[in-house]
């Protein structure tokens, strides 16, 4: 890989207003290295939040995965073929080369973030601070690589899985495994972070990964790899207290998006961001703001049943405009604080009842799951008389997540998974349901056999 697996890392980057009040007495970071810098617990807590912050740019939840994961998909279409270069619409029509920028930047702003998470991890064991605090520390770091690696492996199939801090020299040597490694790394990073995190944080540290959000992600890689029991046994706590209400819960996406997303309950984990001149916002042209015609919504307004509360979220918007979903305030004309939300409540609850169906037609607790996300969108719930086999919970369940999660960088992922690539994309070859790796990666590689992905 490139010289980006070895960065100087920018420690003092923030997620949230009360972040920045903790590291105000650091001292200049150019008077730092990493032999110097990760040397107590201020250190390590600093280098956490650049692991959150690598989440937050561009390349990732600011900008490129939403291109990946959602403009691929069916949901919303790039028009412009001119617009820098072409690079998004080539993904938006199946015609992208290992040298698209969107890709790379991807790859790279992945591997950024596990290179921090890796650093913390391997400098936590030697710090002096309570087996408390570095419990917290190791699980969010664990957290954060499990996170990229499940992007990485969705979006490329076989990836290198590096989990120390390497030289250029050793990164220049690096192979790709399987994804049956990734997703067993995967698991075991997140089956640590379970018993490490809590359930919750105070509210001048929300943002924080918890053991809840470590439980959601881990039950959605076994989704993908169809492991529905585990699945189930996995989300069944979380369903409980999704149901309890005092933590978590499904809100209205009428008060979900855009007005209270940074409190809601309904939000398990996600990536933060903040208006105010300090780095910390995000474009809004990054929210699938229509200009001219391209970045437009495409989701069918003819599929939304009538009363449901999330038709007019997802409703074609006007040149200049951002649809209702992602619709917050705009600082200095082009900047916006809207969180992006990677695990909610809603999906939990899809997933469950998913997995619940594929065990066995017919189960109460599968149509319960399923009918607290509809009767939140405000509409009636189901029965064994309207869904009457396993097959048409399945259709009705796939629907439901892509008028719920639409926008939300899942839906590509949910047409690869689900089989439905075919049917939604007919004529479009098998092997684009992954995509290129970046030539510019393995142009670094030594050994450099294997490293593309079959039919580029």
């Amino acid at each position: 890989m490139k010289k980006y697996i070895i960065p100087i890392i920018a420690c003092g980057l923030i997620i949230t207003a009360t972040s920045c009040k903790k590291f105000l007495d650091l001292k200049p970071l150019d008077s730092y290295s990493e032999n110097t810098f990760y040397v107590d617990e201020k250190g390590l807590q600093g280098g956490l939040v650049s692991c959150y912050a690598a989440l937050q740019t561009d390349s990732l939840y600011g900008n490129n995965l939403l291109t990946l994961g959602e403009i691929r998909g069916d949901n919303v279409a790039d028009n412009d073929p001119g617009s820098g270069a072409g690079v998004r619409n080539s993904i938006e029509v199946f015609s992208e080369t290992s040298a698209n920028n969107i890709i790379s930047g991807a790859w790279q702003g992945h591997y950024k973030a596990i290179y921090r998470s890796n650093l913390i991890l391997d400098r936590a064991p030697a710090i002096n601070m309570t087996d408390a605090t570095k419990n917290q520390v190791i699980g969010q770091a664990k957290f954060i690589r499990a996170l990229c690696y499940f992007n990485l492996t969705r979006l490329w199939g076989n990836v290198p899985l590096v989990l120390t801090v390497q030289t250029t020299g050793e990164a220049r040597e690096n192979s790709r495994a399987t994804s049956a490694q990734v997703y067993q790394q995967i698991i075991s990073d997140l089956t640590d972070a379970i018993t490490k995190l809590p359930t919750t944080w105070a509210d001048a540290q929300r943002g924080k990964a918890t053991s809840y959000a470590a439980s959601a992600l881990l039950a959605k890689v076994y989704l993908y790899q169809k492991q529905y029991n585990l699945v189930v046994s996995t989300l069944q706590p979380l369903a409980t207290a999704i149901y309890a209400g005092t933590v978590l819960a499904v809100v209205p996406q009428t008060t979900t998006f855009p007005s209270n997303l940074k409190t809601s309950r309904d939000i398990i984990f996600a990536v933060q961001y903040l208006n105010g001149g300090v780095g910390e916002s995000v474009n809004q042209d990054n929210r699938y703001r229509n200009n001219n015609n391209t970045n437009s919504i495409t989701l069918p307004q003819a599929i939304f049943e009538a009363g449901d509360n999330r038709r007019a979220l997802l409703a074609p918007t006007g040149t200049g405009s951002r649809p209702g979903k992602f619709n917050s305030p705009v600082s200095n004309s082009t900047e916006v604080s809207g969180d992006f939300p990677v695990l909610r409540c809603a999906d939990a609850l899809l997933m469950y009842a998913e997995a619940l169906n594929e065990v066995a037609y017919g189960n109460a607790e599968a149509f319960r799951a399923l009918n607290a996300v509809r009767v939140n969108a405000g509409i009636s719930p189901k029965t064994t008389a309207d869904l009457t086999s396993q097959a048409s919970f399945r259709t009705a369940l796939y629907l439901e997540r892509r008028l719920e999660l639409a926008l939300e960088a899942d839906r590509w992922f949910d047409i690869v998974r689900t089989g439905q690539m075919a049917t939604v994309f007919p004529g479009i070859p098998t092997f684009r349901a992954i995509y290129p790796v970046p030539q510019a990666e393995i142009d670094n590689i030594n050994n450099k056999s294997g490293w593309q992905n079959t039919g580029y």
